[in-house]
């Protein structure tokens, strides 16, 4: 806005000094017309008819005025066939005024004309103050034909002599009018620029003077915690102008977190009622397994129950930790622990799934004597929901990489394992709540698509982190990267 303001301006200052210009010079022009208009009329005056010849009426000192080769007035007497008559000193020889005037439409009206400048120069008629850098000189003009005042010498009669018809012209050299007409539009350009700019220094320190409690409001708004009843905008901070707009906010946001808490409290609850009818089931199949069985068949819907019994109480106590991690209940507590044996610790209840599968596992660790200060517990739910999707997604045969580095201040934990045909495109599906490659690619392995929810809860709001996915043809890598207190050991990659 404030770009289209300056151009705007630009061109106001354009326009405004091109029609200044205008202004300033038809006035200029105006009263030189005046002028040679005058000097016409008195050169009529001036000449007479004697004979066949023409002579001027005027005193020598008037003469010699208006014969100054230095003058900027120029004048030239010719016949109506081009025969020059008589011209002032100033004019070189070989340069003619043009010839306007010749008919009355013309006659007496200003006209704008140029006339070479080498010849100026060649006679040193032209101050060289004024020489322009063009080889030409712009010069104001104006023409008449009149037939001179006969003079009779004796007693001979005016009806005997014959009228002889002149062509005037009179002109003034107009580089000194230019120079000043060039000079004034220069400097209305100049303070025009110079008052646009300050003109916009003023708006965009008013704009930015305006605009920046509302800048404040922005940064409020992003700091609020979606969920809180008891985060809103204070009031007293905001411009009169946007209380009903920030108060009709709060009341949004206060219902937003009403609605979330409601979501929050009834997962919670649905979490907690199941529990106690799944541990029942659970000891039922038990019971059942540990009993004669008739027939394999019985002893496989036993078996096929009691998995699919522990693949609910894996989302139960999923959602019960998403709860406990939503609602804020859950703290953090810093205490100082080995980084490594907690990620080899984290992994140890996923090894004999990891040698089912025949999986190739490599491990890139700090030094074992590299301690971190952070909370060892929510560290190792992420790790083990981390660790239990790698091993689960991961083919038979295939590669696992963990790797782990402790730098200044961070620590950056990266599992890296072979693409079970995951695209780019499906990360942010999989980065959602219950979200699936398809419906169909974890039906039969027992997962029910929480685990990244969770590892995005702990790693954002309460390690202070983050977590990333990249994708490659190859590798399927999951990063943490959160930061921490290194307690003993250097920052070594292993």
């Amino acid at each position: 806005m404030l770009v289209a303001f300056c151009v705007g301006s630009l061109l106001v200052i354009v326009l405004a000094v091109n029609l200044t210009y205008s202004l300033v010079k038809g006035v200029l022009y105006s009263e030189l017309d005046h002028f040679l208009r005058d000097k016409l009329a008195y050169q009529q005056i001036a000449a007479a008819q004697t004979g066949d010849r023409i002579v001027f009426r005027l005193s020598e000192p008037l003469l010699n005025t208006m014969q100054d080769p230095g003058g900027m007035d120029f004048f030239q007497f010719r016949f109506t066939d081009g025969r020059e008559v008589f011209r002032s000193s100033g004019l070189p020889e070989g340069v003619n005024l043009p010839s306007v005037g010749l008919i009355d439409a013309d006659s007496s009206k200003g006209q704008d004309a140029v006339i070479s400048i080498t010849d100026f120069k060649a006679d040193g008629n032209i101050d060289d103050r004024l020489n322009p850098k063009e080889q030409s000189i712009p010069i104001r003009c104006m023409g008449v034909v009149f037939e001179p005042k006969p003079l009779v010498e004796g007693n001979a009669g005016t009806n005997e002599l014959e009228l002889i018809k002149v062509h005037l012209v009179v002109a003034h050299n107009c580089l000194e009018i230019e120079s000043v007409l060039s000079d004034l539009k220069s400097r209305l350009l100049q303070i025009g620029i110079i008052c646009s700019i300050a003109a916009l220094l003023f708006t965009a320190l008013t704009v930015r003077n305006s605009v920046k409690p509302v800048g404040l409001i922005s940064r409020r708004i992003n700091d609020l915690k979606i969920g809180d009843e008891d985060e809103c905008i204070d009031l007293k901070e905001v411009p009169l102008e946007l209380v009903p707009i920030i108060d009709r906010l709060n009341q949004l946001l206060k219902r937003v977190a009403k609605t979330i808490n409601q979501e929050r409290q009834f997962t919670s609850n649905a979490a907690h009622e199941l529990r106690n009818p799944l541990a029942a089931l659970r000891s039922q199949v038990e019971v059942a397994l540990s009993s004669e069985i008739s027939s394999d068949e019985e002893y496989e819907t036993l078996y096929n129950i009691f998995g699919l019994q522990q693949h609910m109480e894996r989302i139960v106590s999923s959602l019960l930790l998403l709860a406990r991690l939503d609602s804020g209940s859950q703290r953090v507590n810093s205490e100082e622990f080995p980084l490594a044996n907690l990620i080899r610790k984290s992994w140890k209840q996923f090894f004999d799934k990891a040698s089912e599968k025949d999986l190739k596992i490599k491990w890139e660790m700090v030094e074992s004597d590299i301690s971190i200060k952070s909370d060892d517990v929510l560290i190792g739910i992420l790790l083990s929901n981390v660790f239990e999707n790698a091993v689960t997604y991961t083919p038979s045969s295939g590669h696992l990489v963990i790797s782990s580095e402790v730098t200044e201040g961070s620590v950056m934990i990266s599992v890296k394992n072979s693409n079970p045909g995951i695209k780019n495109e499906e990360v942010s599906n999989l980065m959602r709540r219950f979200g699936r490659k398809n419906p169909n690619f974890t039906s039969n392995l027992g997962h029910s698509g929480i685990g990244f929810s969770i590892c995005r809860r702990i790693a954002y709001d309460h390690l202070g982190g983050q977590i990333n996915v990249d994708v490659t043809y190859d590798w399927f890598t999951v990063t943490i990267v959160f930061p921490t207190t290194v307690v003993l050991g250097n920052h070594y990659h292993v």
